[in-house]
């Protein structure tokens, strides 16, 4: 970690834009020279972007993606008019980024994905902002940005400037745990999973012994999706987690990285993985299933076992209401060896940037707009229950041109409000975002489960999931992502083919169980690209 942290070091002065004759020097000349980072300009600065509109962004009524709190706040405080090219729906928007680019029709900022900020960059179609960002930045906003260990700042930054915000989070969110029914496990006499072998032993009794009572052999002990990793509900990360593989990050192994997707912790896991399907433990039609049709499956009351994220308890909120006796519990990655702890396998915490157009008129405009959002939605002058998420529900939070919160900021709400429940604590300690939280939770216990407040209390009260999330990390049950620059060349040209192959042949091998499959793929995976990909990722190593 020593080593790691001087890494990150050398990252934040250059990323912040610390140079030998002082920021007043090395900085391009701004268009406006009052630096204050809350400053209002004289005159109106419009500002252009594109939206992802995301699930569910709802709007009171009266109001729009044109005109609500936020943009009247950008108005009123800095005097500057966002204008909104076009917006769209999620599973929309990285294809209109890419036409974006590729026509070079570029909005002054836009949200992108690590690959389309290192195809900008090649394209000479962003703006190099460190003397911007060093000059602008709140001090607070520093601060956001660099609680991650400085990570996010070095995967936005190339030959030492920075082109792009990294919308910094925390990897440890992105772990999974493991939910059980516990009302099944009750029904069976059995006790919560500690080790696989448990784990395996409930998946089996799940799916052979009835544990609805409903007479029907209609039941499945484990989730599995069709995609096996990457969606946080109902995938298959934290079961090969379990069997100390990590098939979507590299890692480190004694001072070299390797891809944790050609492991034999992999191969084993698969094996397994056969066995559970060939026992009919998991839903022999999972290979055309995505999440949404599993998680159809669980509230239906039909899998007792899943694999996901510390939210998952949101997409099935209303069988809770449906039928109060329906219970899960989230437990941490099985031990393999019933002595050392799994560990969680935790991806780079910064997936999205916000990148400067190269042709904005007003950059530190930008810079200003994120200052602003970090004040009112987490600052010292707050006001989340308007600016972040209402009491009637809506989430304002999802209205802005460019948003960045404290990464740890979930697990730090989930400690205090647990504290509270606990007795540990006192209600005022709260602040309101989180004390909204607490409210919800307490009507959960009381039996209101709907408007997801079931949900809530499974994720924010005692027991609840980003508890075991904190375990995690005070306990260093976690294997981090050992590769945070920018997409390498080889990886840019063929990383999809290579995740589409390794996808297609996992998925056969669990549905086939010929394991001389695996090394068929390791060994195509070199050849399609890996053994560069794996040489560009050391050489960077080396260099740090």
């Amino acid at each position: 970690m020593k080593r790691r942290k001087k890494i990150v070091a050398a990252a934040l002065i250059m990323a912040i834009g610390i140079c030998e004759t002082g920021p007043a020097v090395c900085r391009a000349e701004a268009s406006d020279s009052d630096t204050d980072p809350f400053g209002r300009y004289e005159e109106t600065v419009e500002i252009t972007s594109v939206k992802n509109l995301g699930a569910g962004i709802e709007f009171p009524e009266g109001e729009s993606l044109d005109d609500n709190v936020w943009t009247r706040l950008y108005e009123e405080e800095l005097n500057i008019k966002v204008n909104w090219l076009w917006s769209t729906s999620s599973d929309q928007y990285d294809q209109k980024v890419n036409i974006a680019i590729t026509s070079n029709d570029i909005p002054d900022v836009m949200c992108v994905s690590a690959t389309q900020l290192k195809l900008m960059y090649d394209n000479e179609q962003i703006m190099d902002i460190t003397d911007i960002a060093a000059d602008y930045l709140a001090d607070y906003t520093k601060e956001v940005l660099e609680s991650d260990g400085g990570t996010g700042l070095a995967s936005a930054t190339f030959d030492d400037r920075l082109y792009a915000i990294p919308a910094v989070g925390a990897g440890l969110l992105s772990g999974e745990v493991l939910w059980v029914r516990t009302d099944w496990l009750e029904n069976l006499g059995l006790e919560l999973p500690e080790t696989v072998d448990d784990m395996l032993a409930i998946a089996e009794a799940f799916s052979t012994q009835d544990p609805d009572g409903n007479g029907v052999d209609d039941t499945y002990g484990l989730a599995v999706t069709k995609d096996l990793y990457g969606t946080g509900f109902a995938d298959l990360l934290g079961f090969f987690n379990a069997y100390n593989a990590y098939p979507t990050i590299w890692v480190n192994n004694d001072g070299t990285l390797e891809y944790g997707g050609i492991s034999d912790e992999v191969k084993t896991a698969l094996g397994v993985l056969n066995e559970m399907y060939e026992n009919g433990y998991i839903d022999p039609e999972f290979g055309v299933k995505d999440s949404s049709k599993v998680c159809e499956d669980v509230a239906a009351g039909k899998i007792g076992m899943m694999f996901g994220n510390y939210w998952n308890m949101a997409w099935i909120n209303d069988a809770k209401v449906a039928d109060p006796t329906y219970e899960w519990v989230p437990v941490a990655i099985p031990s393999l060896d019933g002595e050392t702890a799994g560990k969680a396998s935790l991806p780079m915490g910064t997936s999205s940037y916000y990148v400067i157009s190269k042709d904005c008129e007003n950059p530190e405009a930008v810079i200003r707009l994120l200052n602003l959002q970090l004040e009112k939605n987490y600052g010292e002058s707050a006001e989340p229950d308007i600016y972040n998420i209402t009491p009637e529900g809506y989430g304002p939070y999802q209205y802005t041109v460019i948003a960045v919160e404290p990464p740890m900021k979930n697990i730090t709400a989930a400690l205090k409000v647990t504290a509270v429940m606990n007795g540990e604590a006192d209600e005022d300690t709260l602040n309101a975002e989180e004390d909204g939280y607490y409210q919800m939770c307490l009507e959960a216990l009381a039996g209101n489960y709907g408007n997801n407040n079931w949900h809530q209390l499974k994720m924010w009260g005692p027991g609840g999931a980003l508890g075991v999330m904190n375990t995690y990390w005070e306990e260093g049950n976690y294997v981090e992502e050992a590769y945070y620059a920018a997409p390498t060349e080889t990886m840019t040209e063929k990383q999809s083919t290579l995740d589409k192959q390794m996808l297609q042949d996992y998925t056969t091998i669990i549905l086939e169980g010929d394991l001389d499959l695996f090394d068929e793929f390791v060994a195509n995976w070199y050849k399609l690209g890996g053994e560069t990909i794996t040489e560009e990722v050391n050489a960077w190593y080396a260099e740090q």
